[in-house]
């Protein structure tokens, strides 16, 4: 795990005048961190300050390796494993958040990571993002990398808009799947559970 850091060492992980993408999950092909990678150049040539915090684990070395290789490396950073009471602390360091990952049917749990530290975020276009993110999210084709960098590049291009999306999605998050919201539901099930076993029973 990467271990408690101090503000002054958090914020070095992203220089000055640069302007952090943040990923935070599994490093693995299936959950789409080649596609990203693959965004880098197409993101950076449109807005040259940009850079990409990716974090998590495992194959550290094997994408920071593959990073050197494509020629991306000063456009990008892996810290490594982050401790999950640190999440947040990392993830206030982007403005934008990516969730690329390719699954159509498995859950995406790091875009309510996303959504609750009001980051405006993109994902690829599959039914359980959707489900999540709603009309709020920016989707890009399942798989397509340049509409993957077309939706990051807009993002940063237009700080008000991803403003106004990341604090929709904050709202988004605490009125469907915070705790409260969630035990609202189960009561509300329940309740509709046993009012029609009652009429079943009167029947």
């Amino acid at each position: 795990f990467a271990p408690n850091v101090g503000v002054g060492e958090l914020r070095a992980l992203v220089a000055p005048g640069r302007r952090a993408v943040v990923y935070l999950g599994l490093l693995t092909p299936y959950q789409g961190v080649d596609h990203l990678l693959q965004a880098i150049p197409a993101v950076v040539e449109r807005v040259p300050e940009a850079y990409f915090l990716v974090m998590g684990y495992p194959n550290v070395q094997a994408y920071q390796r593959r990073a050197r290789q494509m020629g991306i490396a000063e456009h990008v950073r892996f810290p490594g494993r982050i401790d999950y009471d640190q999440a947040s602390r990392y993830l206030a360091l982007g403005e934008v958040a990516v969730g690329p990952k390719l699954s159509e049917t498995e859950s995406n749990g790091k875009l309510y990571n996303y959504m609750a530290c009001a980051l405006p975020t993109v994902a690829f276009d599959t039914p359980v993002s959707r489900e999540i993110l709603g009309d709020l999210g920016v989707y890009a084709p399942r798989g397509d990398v340049g509409a993957l960098a077309s939706a990051i590049a807009g993002l940063l291009e237009n700080p008000e808009r991803s403003r106004r999306l990341g604090l929709d999605l904050r709202r988004r998050v605490e009125a469907r799947f915070s705790w409260q919201s969630t035990v609202r539901q189960l009561r509300r099930a329940h309740e509709l559970a046993i009012l029609r076993n009652k009429r079943g029973k009167d029947g």
